[in-house]
């Protein structure tokens, strides 16, 4: 009798856990998601109507070709992994796998410039000086931090 109270206490513990893990993660009310924080620029920027629609013109064809640069990324990166654990590996193929990776990487970057760069020909002049602001404090998340202790000498 003892342990059947036991392993229903810790069921219920785990039931409790599980709906919380799952309200946090997948059904929070109130939390906007990946595709609002998108239109977080266009928010600040105040974006009319002709810009906003310009706006997610833009969006649309950033996130088709990021996802398919993502995919090849992830690709390539499969073929890389499945050599850990291959009997022998030729170091030319691998060089060439993270060339290609690199290449891609190059591309999102690519990719990234040129959102960037047509949001900011969307922008009058005043959203262009605001544009600039929120570019500079989104590039502070960019510098490197403090050097670490051990590599100081």
């Amino acid at each position: 009798m003892k342990k059947n109270t036991v392993l229903y206490l810790l069921l219920i513990v785990l039931i409790i856990m599980n709906g919380f893990f799952l309200f946090n993660y997948i059904g929070r009310p109130g939390q906007n998601g990946p595709k609002e924080s998108g239109n977080f620029i266009a928010k600040e920027l105040k974006f009319d109507d002709a810009q906003l629609e310009q706006f997610k013109s833009l969006e649309i064809k950033h996130h088709k070709v990021m996802r398919a640069v993502g995919d090849e990324i992830k690709s390539l990166k499969d073929q890389l992994f499945d050599n850990i654990t291959a009997a022998s590996v030729n170091q030319q193929d691998i060089n060439n796998l993270t060339t290609s990776i690199a290449g891609k990487v190059v591309l999102k970057e690519n990719e990234l410039f040129k959102r960037l760069r047509g949001i900011y020909q969307l922008c009058d002049d005043t959203q262009k000086e605001q544009f600039k602001s929120i570019i500079t404090k989104a590039r502070r998340f960019d510098m490197p931090g403090p050097e670490h202790p051990s590599r100081s000498e």
